[in-house]
């Protein structure tokens, strides 16, 4: 006894048998907690109320821009808009009312997509397409409703004819696909790049080509421009410093000082006018 409570002793096999247990307990644990952490990814939705006759769980859906408590199929005229994908059963509700669609504003959810704009990889954002409630892989800067969570080509699909803004048919194919939920702006890697280039210095290189110039070729357009103004103020410069040298040893060299004045300015030109057509045609070939 020690301290009125009585000790007690067990046996070596013993300690044994209770630390299989324990490890095996916790074994059993991990094994059961590690795909839920591996799935844990909860699908939260919205209610919201809608007009569409024809809706269906995976469609992109935009907000009304008269109703913001209502969505409709979302498309490329509506992408600004976008809210979300519709949800079929999600973990997480928001709002419960049987009159309303439940669109998933968080989390993984399987969405209709298509190859309209290329095929699909893991980790495309992904945008409205010109078919209502169909995503495609965003190229350009727009609105997205979030990222692709597997390959286009592993999943199963159905051919869609559509009718592009020319009026010419066109056979795409189209299927569910898990997408992980978050409605963002998405910069095109173009936008990106240019992002630090002043806007005037865009707008005057577009001026010039009469159409959107890449920002490498006005960054290559600015190094020529900044190459050429630097070996004309050098040439310049070394020029005015040796003419004022020469006439200040000797007055009578003023004649052939200024002919070489006129020799150097001609040159200045020549460098000016090849800087000018090496950055015309960067900016338009």
């Amino acid at each position: 006894m020690i301290g009125g409570y009585k000790r007690i002793h067990f046996a070596p096999d013993h300690y044994q048998r209770v630390r299989l247990a324990v490890l095996s307990a916790l074994f059993i644990i991990v094994a059961f907690a590690w795909p839920l952490q591996a799935q844990n990814t909860v699908a939260i939705s919205q209610g919201f109320q809608t007009n569409e006759a024809t809706i269906t769980s995976g469609a992109l859906v935009s907000l009304e821009p008269a109703n913001k408590g209502n969505v409709q199929l979302a498309n490329t005229d509506r992408v600004e808009q976008l809210v979300g994908v519709i949800g079929d059963k999600p973990l997480v509700t928001l709002s419960n009312n049987a009159t309303e669609v439940q669109v998933v504003i968080s989390g993984i959810t399987p969405t209709l997509v298509s190859n309209i704009n290329g095929d699909i990889k893991t980790g495309d954002k992904i945008t409205a397409s010109p078919v209502n409630g169909v995503g495609m892989k965003a190229t350009d800067s727009s609105q997205v409703v979030g990222t692709a969570q597997e390959d286009f080509k592993n999943i199963q699909t159905r051919e869609l004819t559509i009718t592009d803004k020319n009026g010419k048919s066109q056979t795409v194919r189209a299927g569910t696909l898990p997408l992980q939920i978050n409605v963002t702006y998405h910069a095109a890697p173009e936008d990106q790049e240019s992002a630090f280039l002043p806007a005037f210095l865009r707008q005057i290189a577009n001026s010039v080509a009469g159409r959107e110039v890449p920002t490498t070729r006005v960054l290559l357009a600015l190094l020529v421009l900044l190459a050429g103004f630097i070996c004309i103020g050098v040439l310049l410069y070394s020029s005015v410093q040796s003419s004022i040298i020469s006439i200040g040893r000797n007055p009578l060299s003023e004649q052939a000082v200024h002919k070489s004045l006129l020799e150097v300015g001609a040159a200045a030109l020549g460098i000016l006018l090849l800087m000018i057509i090496t950055i015309y045609l960067i900016l338009t070939t």
